[in-house]
């Protein structure tokens, strides 16, 4: 009986060390996106209102799509926004883990996520269930409100470390331009002339069905059967 008394208390430990907090890192999660979400709206405005005017065949257009997703549209590119509801931890011998901070209380390290992609906007156009998206960066917060950002490019390390202040607009609207350039500098791209030169019937007819060829900034294009070998390696 005294065992049993001990694991239970034990348990109760684990779900005020561990539940708990993870429950306040998800309602911060959601306050960041929240705010994520005003801040992309509001880039989004300023870009249409700047820019469309000069030219208004490049479509700028913001849409809460989800309650944990947006979307940013601009020209030929989707930034997709996601929140992932679940909370995380770093792998073991992570960077994070030789903080000061981090080492000071070890649940600093705990995060909620939200996630940058970009996509083809023809991708979601056209409902191209093949097409590849990349992850551009993904925003890390912890139960302080604090994060860390990994990404591409510039995101890949202005923000590497645990921020000594709470996420804010103005972070956030720093990086989703930072996102935007790094889409807009990343092309589309033609693949080798004799890897597409050969096609079946077969072939063909599939990706007709599919809506046209399955694409992504970094595949190329590919014939479906193409795409289905690839998954398979």
């Amino acid at each position: 009986m005294k065992e049993e008394l001990s694991n239970y208390q034990l348990i109760l430990s684990k779900l005020e060390s561990k539940a708990s907090i993870k429950q306040e890192i998800y309602r911060n999660t959601v306050d960041v996106f929240a705010v994520a979400n005003k801040a992309l709206s509001k880039l989004a405005s300023r870009l249409h209102q700047d820019y469309t005017q000069k030219d208004p065949s490049v479509e700028v257009a913001y849409k809460d799509t989800h309650q944990f997703e947006a979307e940013l549209k601009f020209s030929g590119d989707m930034l997709l926004l996601s929140m992932h509801s679940n909370v995380f931890n770093f792998e073991q011998g992570h960077r994070v883990y030789s903080s000061s901070y981090v080492r000071s209380n070890p649940n600093l390290s705990y995060c909620g996520v939200i996630y940058i992609h970009n996509f083809l906007a023809d991708s979601i156009k056209y409902n191209r269930l093949a097409d590849e998206g990349s992850l551009v960066a993904r925003i890390l917060i912890n139960k302080e409100k604090r994060f860390i950002v990994e990404g591409d490019g510039q995101l890949g390390f202005l923000y590497e470390a645990f921020s000594e202040q709470e996420i804010n607009e103005e972070v956030l609207t720093h990086i989703f331009e930072l996102a935007i350039l790094d889409c807009i500098d990343t092309d589309l791209q033609l693949p080798p002339y004799a890897s597409v030169k050969d096609i079946s019937l077969h072939q063909k007819q599939t990706t007709l069905a599919a809506s046209g060829y399955p694409t992504g900034k970094r595949l190329g294009y590919l014939f479906k059967s193409e795409v289905q070998q690839n998954n398979n390696l």
